[in-house]
């Protein structure tokens, strides 16, 4: 495994574009496990972006803005707080500060948006992450999801993924190895 510098302009970078949003936003692709129906990108948004699309998707959405903010349906997502989108929540009003950046990780497959409010049956939150944070499992989204900050060299008996949000640095880590040492507190997400 290796332990990924997400504030690297040297990182493997496409331009895509986010349904609804009139700017294509710089994407890395950290890891992809399709049997697990799970993504992970780290978005680098364009100054002046937004979404003035009203809808939702059936992929739900957890991310950890590293910089700048993103504003999602009344919720500023700033560094140090995690914010949780449920499959076919209601995305509205959205918008980023200039020079943000975000890991984003995904759950279920991409596409299928749909303009409206019609199908919103989910829910966002916003939460800072504080000592004891833990996002139990829940249904739309993969695994769970806890802020550790003691987790470099740690053997833990399951696949995961590490983001050191403060110090800007990723890993994938499969069960049964030692979690590199990243700085400061990372958000484990535990992939079962």
């Amino acid at each position: 495994m290796t332990l990924v510098d997400l504030s690297s302009e040297t990182l493997s970078w496409f331009e895509a574009a986010i349904a609804g949003a009139d700017l294509e936003a710089r994407m890395s692709m950290l890891h992809v496990d399709e049997g697990r129906g799970v993504r992970t990108v780290l978005v680098d948004f364009p100054d002046g972006w937004r979404r003035d699309a009203v809808g939702t998707q059936p992929a739900g959405e957890e991310m950890v803005t590293l910089s700048g903010a993103l504003h999602v349906a009344g919720k500023r997502a700033v560094p140090g707080h995690y914010l949780v989108i449920t499959p076919r929540a209601l995305r509205a009003d959205t918008w980023t500060e200039d020079g943000t950046r975000a890991v984003v990780m995904f759950t279920g497959a991409g596409g299928g948006w749909v303009d409206g409010e019609e199908l919103v049956t989910g829910s966002s939150t916003l939460t800072a992450l504080e000592p004891g944070f833990v996002r139990e499992p829940v249904e739309g989204l993969h695994g769970r999801v806890e802020l550790r900050d003691d987790v470099a060299g740690a053997v833990l008996d399951q696949d995961v993924e590490v983001v050191w949000f403060e110090s800007q640095a990723y890993a994938v880590v499969p069960a049964g190895e030692a979690v590199p040492a990243g700085a400061n507190r990372a958000l484990v997400r535990f992939l079962d």
